[in-house]
């Protein structure tokens, strides 16, 4: 039997969906369906360089995506060290580019995905939470009102930026965020790109004196739901430093509600890090309710 750990290959794709979508039936993972593991996909063939692979005798076995919190190996395979040598050059490469820590998502409703990581040194650093709004609690958010000294714009609306522009400020809105945001240019051009993309659930922020000045941003999707139905997701609000404090998240939250909503959206679900109490306070307080826990690890690299 011949092993390896080698960069991801556009060519990859199929193989990696096959070792994800056999790990998602085996282990069930809560909140992670198909059109997730699309999605993942989609983000892996701007940036090769973010994705590692496991092969043996040729056929991929296992995929690791550290930005992505992401390590999976196929359950036929599992225990032949597929996985440390995954999390091993994963380690590598996050000290290649000048990261302090690994960071992967470990079910702990799967004891042997808890005890790998122990083995490997890493510990528990917090979790991610995806709340839930009923169709009920949706009716009861009101609608927004941004203040006067801002504009608000979709996406639709002629956006004059560059993706590299874009992707500074997406960046620079998350600024002191639980959760390090690792987007690249070359994966929102990739997404905004991609058959799924819906620009008109892009809604942005500026100064109403200078309306070229972006200050905040939200961004809604909608995929399948697994009862038959369509599932909404408040993908992100992000708000620049300067401009906390003043009512903006409310109003994007509140705007992604009703957009939501208004096409048809019964259920309504987003992700927030459990030590961002300020966003979990928001939340609760417009109805939505914790539902499903994704605790991540940490690999110290110091």
């Amino acid at each position: 039997m011949t092993s390896e750990v080698r960069p991801f290959r556009p060519a990859d794709t199929e193989g990696i969906r096959a070792v994800l979508t056999a790990s998602l039936q085996h282990d069930h993972i809560p909140g992670f369906t198909a059109t997730d593991i699309t999605r993942q996909l989609e983000r892996m063939v701007p940036e090769p360089v973010g994705t590692l692979v496991a092969t043996e005798d040729g056929r991929i076995v296992g995929v690791c995506t550290p930005r992505m919190d992401d390590l999976t190996v196929h359950p036929d395979v599992r225990r032949r060290g597929h996985g440390r040598r995954l999390a091993l050059a994963a380690r590598d490469m996050a000290r290649q580019r000048g990261d302090d820590r690994l960071d992967l998502h470990v079910p702990k409703h799967l004891p042997a995905s808890v005890a790998f990581a122990e083995a490997l040194g890493m510990r528990y650093r917090s979790s991610l939470w995806q709340f839930q709004l009923s169709a009920a609690a949706a009716a009861q958010v009101p609608a927004p009102a941004f203040p006067d000294e801002v504009v608000i714009r979709t996406w639709n609306d002629d956006i004059d930026t560059d993706f590299v522009s874009w992707t500074a400020f997406m960046s620079a809105a998350f600024e002191g965020h639980p959760t390090r945001m690792t987007w690249t240019a070359a994966v929102v051009e990739h997404v905004h790109a991609g058959p799924s993309f819906d620009a008109s659930g892009i809604l942005i922020v500026a100064e109403r004196a200078d309306p070229a000045s972006f200050v905040a941003f939200a961004r809604t999707e909608t995929e399948p739901d697994e009862g038959g139905g369509q599932l909404g997701e408040v993908g992100l609000i992000g708000v620049l430093p300067a401009w906390r404090g003043r009512g903006l998240g409310r109003e994007l939250l509140r705007w992604s509600v009703s957009e939501l909503r208004a096409r048809g959206i019964a259920r309504i679900v987003l992700a927030v890090e459990a030590a961002n109490e300020r966003a979990t306070a928001l939340y609760r307080s417009h109805g939505f309710e914790p539902i499903i826990e994704w605790p991540h690890w940490e690999l110290p690299l110091d």
